[in-house]
């Protein structure tokens, strides 16, 4: 909320004489910007408030402080844009809903209630304004990594704003800030549906019991029916049948929810399934709410070609000049090592890489397991390399004096198929020694939940993203990709262009009227959650304030 101070000399009355001599318009404009002065005075930089008076000025200045809100159908247009706040997982409380409502209803007599109504309405509509572009919660005060484009920026002041009132005043601005995104637009549509399956009662928990397969019967089956049919993965007019047999069309109706959850798609509702299903609906609806924040977080910045890792769903999208082209599986960190989020430009494809072993493994992993085992180096091809490049019998070290601190070596592992790396790495330069790469387990992509690096991401299929991001359909086919992988040279290859690399996390995403779900598996969601519930603060004055 932009927090406005409003002292009391700001709304001393003008002289009588001088009052008289001027149009009531012009009354009104002095003492607006004799407030907006005052609070620029109580709020120099770098008080938090001095941002929130300098956007009133930058409003107001303009225009020569005239006043915005000249006719009631003004605030009720605003009126209605808080109420649809709501759609965006929004509070309408946090813009004034029920002062702007008694202005709609009692309009001020008075100049210093004209005033007060006229600035608190524009409190109103910058408040507004900028967390439908950028969000309400500013997500660098929940991790101070976040380095997305406007990181930081949260103004609404444009040169839109200088134009003077349309038919419905500054609120159909308003509009312009929604974020346009199908993924935003889709997410909404979920939202709404969601919270009117929550007031209706939500849906039924299903009871624990033996796993289901085609042809049991089972007394927890209407349950389930009835569960599937509700958010529509099974046909809505079998709610009501009775049956208690689990048929292939019930079978079918849960491959389809376990494919919305991420989970192993066996079309049995085992334990996994049964929990996931038996989420409240109202949960659900928090769900949506923080990822709606989430997407205005970075939708409204994003480059027409990138790729994008979602952490939460262990995958990877590319897209191409505004288009969807192609997603992969990964593997991302374990939750004590989790990945972080950030972005990043991918400007490399390694062919063959080899493997050093980065400080966080080095000390956690790599020295206690060779003080265990001296085997260790050798079963896992690693060789240890002094400050000149030469290579060190590691018998001649002495492992037990050696911390991660002080440690004079780099251990590294040969290339190859049994390299950690795989036989491909993605650079992209960043503070955290995170890539892209290969590699060696790929059993661990059958699982549903793929937390199992030290924070790198592996990719299921390399050979595939390294043919996309090089961007050379003759120099870099497949064929030349596999050969260049064959002569097992470590290479270093250029990307004609950087590739934006979008390291996010979302539990929540739509694809047409399908709404998929991901569990929370770093715990993020509510920290999100709570700095989105928690009302924006309200500052009074003893003759006005909001």
């Amino acid at each position: 909320m932009l927090l406005l101070l409003l002292i009391l000399f700001a709304f001393s009355p003008a002289p009588p004489a001088l009052e008289a001599a001027q149009p009531q318009n012009e009354v009104q404009q002095a003492a607006i910007s004799r407030c907006i002065a005052g609070l620029r005075v109580a709020h120099p930089a770098p008080d938090p408030h001095h941002t929130c008076v300098r956007q009133l000025y930058d409003l107001y200045a303009p225009r020569e402080f005239r006043p915005l809100w000249t006719k009631r159908r003004f605030v009720d247009a605003l009126l209605r844009e808080i109420d649809s706040s709501a759609t965006d997982g929004l509070d309408p409380d946090d813009y004034h809903r029920d002062a702007v409502l008694r202005l709609k209803h009692s309009p001020p007599s008075t100049l210093d209630e004209r005033v007060q109504a006229e600035l608190l309405l524009s409190d109103a509509f910058l408040t507004l304004a900028a967390h439908l572009r950028y969000g309400k919660v500013d997500p660098l005060r929940l991790d101070p990594h976040w380095n997305f484009p406007g990181s930081g920026v949260r103004s609404a002041i444009g040169p839109g704003m200088h134009r003077e009132p349309g038919e419905e005043g500054p609120a159909a601005l308003l509009q312009e800030f929604r974020l346009r995104h199908p993924k935003y637009r889709m997410l909404r549509r979920a939202l709404a549906r969601y919270r009117a399956i929550a007031a209706s009662g939500g849906w039924p928990v299903l009871p624990p019991g033996p796993a289901l397969t085609p042809g049991m019967q089972s007394s927890r089956v209407p349950a389930l029916r009835r569960r599937l049919a509700i958010v529509g993965d099974l046909e809505s007019t079998l709610i009501r049948d009775s049956s208690t047999v689990f048929d292939p069309e019930l079978s079918l109706a849960v491959r389809r929810f376990q494919e919305r959850h991420g989970i192993t798609v066996d079309g049995v509702p085992g334990l996994e399934t049964r929990s996931a299903m038996n989420v409240p609906a109202s949960v659900r609806v928090e769900c949506l709410k923080v990822n709606l924040e989430r997407y205005r977080w970075f939708l409204s910045d994003l480059d027409s070609t990138y790729v994008l890792v979602n952490i939460a769903g262990f995958s990877l999208q590319y897209v191409e000049d505004g288009e969807f082209r192609w997603a992969t599986r990964v593997i991302v960190g374990r939750p004590y090592r989790k990945t972080p989020v950030f972005k990043a430009d991918m400007k490399a494809v390694v062919f063959n890489p080899r493997w050093v072993v980065p400080p966080t493994i080095l000390k956690q992993d790599a020295l206690p397991a060779i003080r265990k085992d001296p085997g260790w180096l050798r079963a896992n091809h690693i060789s240890v390399i002094d400050r000149n490049g030469r290579t060190v019998d590691p018998i001649s070290v002495d492992w037990s004096a050696r911390s991660a601190a002080t440690f004079p070596y780099r251990l590294q592992q040969a290339a190859g198929d049994d390299g950690a790396l795989g036989r491909l790495k993605f650079l992209l330069p960043n503070p955290y020694l995170v890539y892209l790469h290969d590699t060696p387990k790929r059993e661990l992509f059958l699982q549903s939940a793929r937390t199992f690096s030290s924070g790198c991401i592996r990719v299921e299929n390399p050979r595939r993203l390294a043919q996309l991001v090089l961007a050379d359909s003759v120099r870099w086919s497949p064929e030349q990709i596999d050969a260049q992988i064959d002569t097992g040279r470590t290479r270093t290859i250029s990307l004609p262009k950087p590739v934006p690399v979008l390291i996010l996390y979302l539990a929540a995403m739509a694809e047409g009227e399908r709404v998929l779900f991901r569990n929370d598996v770093y715990r993020r969601d509510t920290a999100v959650l709570q700095a989105l519930q928690a009302p924006l603060p309200h500052y009074k004055t003893e003759s006005c304030g909001f």
